[in-house]
């Protein structure tokens, strides 16, 4: 009965679709399975660039890595531009992901702008954070199969109960030490 109801209150999902020809010939191109697969590969490459650091690492390395940065930047930037221009403003903005993208894809600039060409070689204020946003679009990437779509539900859903449990944990640690201390009262020395 209950997906009966499901079924009959449920709305079709609105997708948009462009009029003018050359808006919908991007369009095309931007939402085929193919240049998806090849986002998707370039994020992946991109997540093992970034965990390509270690320290103490040579500087013709480190100068490798950050024009990598510039080049996974800009054809991410890249997409962006053509998303917009195939979906508009207000029809890119409404999809959740490409405001994950979106940004991300600021978030990068900045990272580029502040450690290569405002301030190169300083640490006054480190904003290399902006590269972890990237990693996030891993989860763009997981979420396309069902198995793993259901992994990351579960695992979202479990952070619901974590204060919980960091709750009880607390109680059981404070539970020990109170018994320790009333252990250790006479004893004055603990020795191992």
């Amino acid at each position: 009965r209950k997906c009966i109801e499901f079924a009959l209150k449920a709305k079709p999902i609105k997708r948009y679709i462009p009029v003018k020809k050359s808006q919908l010939k991007i369009w095309w191109f931007v939402t085929s399975p193919p240049f998806e697969y090849a986002i998707f590969s370039l994020i992946m490459i991109n997540t093992v660039v970034l965990a390509m650091k270690y320290h103490k690492q040579p500087d013709s390395y480190s100068k490798a890595l950050d024009y990598l940065n510039i080049v996974f930047t800009a054809i991410f930037g890249l997409e962006f531009v053509l998303k917009m221009a195939a979906f508009h403003v207000k029809n890119y903005f409404s999809d959740p992901s490409n405001c994950c993208d979106f940004i991300i894809v600021v978030g990068s600039v900045i990272d580029i702008i502040y450690t290569d060409i405002i301030a190169p070689g300083t640490n006054v204020i480190s904003i290399n954070f902006f590269r972890l946003f990237r990693v996030m679009r891993l989860v763009k990437v997981l979420s396309r199969g069902e198995g793993i779509r259901t992994l990351l539900w579960t695992f979202i859903k479990s952070f619901q109960a974590l204060p919980y449990v960091a709750l009880l944990i607390a109680m059981l640690f404070f539970i020990y030490a109170v018994i320790g201390m009333q252990v250790n009262y006479f004893f004055q020395e603990f020795s191992l």
